[in-house]
């Protein structure tokens, strides 16, 4: 089956006796101030958090509406990138299904540790302050 050809179905999960699942859990979104490359395959990488049985982390730039709908932005960049649907297809190929579990208030949205550092910092302080004053 082609890539083209594939449609990923995103829907509430109904889980069967005998099916075997293997599931990508969404902890959170963190931002960050220092520039990331963002990830250029998040199917090979979701596959290789599989393979080590640990978590894993991607890198995406995301626009402001992300905050508000970031359920929508992660799944979108997931069914979007060719490299994670050829990955599911493998998966169930494999007699796996696969499955994307997010958190039931949504995906919460935590600063980066370099965003900490920053905020932390002389500047980041002074940028506070200024939006404390309503200025930028």
């Amino acid at each position: 089956m082609r890539f083209m050809d594939y449609k990923l179905e995103l829907k509430p999960a109904v889980m069967k006796n005998g099916q075997k699942y293997k599931i990508i859990r969404i902890t959170d979104i963190a931002l960050h101030t220092a520039k990331r490359a963002p990830t250029p395959s998040v199917g090979k990488k979701v596959q290789k958090a599989f393979e080590t049985d640990s978590p894993d982390r991607i890198y995406s730039n995301i626009e402001k509406s992300a905050f508000s709908e970031n359920r929508t932005f992660t799944l979108n960049l997931l069914k979007t990138d060719p490299d994670f649907v050829r990955m599911v297809q493998k998966e169930e190929a494999n007699g796996y299904k696969v499955l994307i579990a997010l958190p039931n208030d949504g995906i919460p949205v935590v600063p980066g540790k370099d965003t900490i550092e920053f905020m932390n910092s002389k500047n980041g302080k002074r940028i506070i302050r200024g939006l404390a004053k309503g200025k930028g």
